[in-house]
């Protein structure tokens, strides 16, 4: 276990403080040190931050639909401003019947979110 000494707070160099270890917590520091020294020198370091998902692992998309979206039903919706295929995904809506025109031409946004695989309906434009 360490011991340290004149503790000046968090932060602080330690000047004139020490710190002391057991002969077994030095040599398992020492052991740890000449493990990494003899580690691969290119790989990144540690890090302790949560990874961005890339834009293949999206969880929220707004896209567009048409037509009326009943509610238990599967719709094909197109994703916003993504050109190249594959730009579209079934959703499901298992929240409130949307009515709406049968033109296949009339197109009204709504946001989708993934929960596993699946797509669900969580918001649409109800004009």
């Amino acid at each position: 276990m360490a011991e340290q000494g004149a503790s000046k707070g968090a932060g602080q160099a330690a000047g004139k403080s020490f710190v002391s270890f057991s002969r077994g917590a030095a040599q398992r520091i020492a052991k740890a040190v000449r493990t990494v020294e003899a580690g691969d020198r290119n790989q990144p370091g540690l890090t302790f931050d949560h990874p961005m998902p890339s834009v293949a692992g999206k969880i929220f998309r707004v896209c567009t639909f048409t037509g009326s979206w009943s509610k238990n039903a599967a719709k094909v919706v197109t994703f916003r401003e993504i050109t190249s295929t594959p730009n579209t995904a079934i959703a499901q809506n298992i929240f409130v019947a949307i009515t709406g025109t049968t033109s296949t031409s009339t197109t009204k946004n709504c946001a989708i979110a993934k929960d596993g695989t699946a797509w669900y309906l969580i918001a649409a434009e109800c004009s």
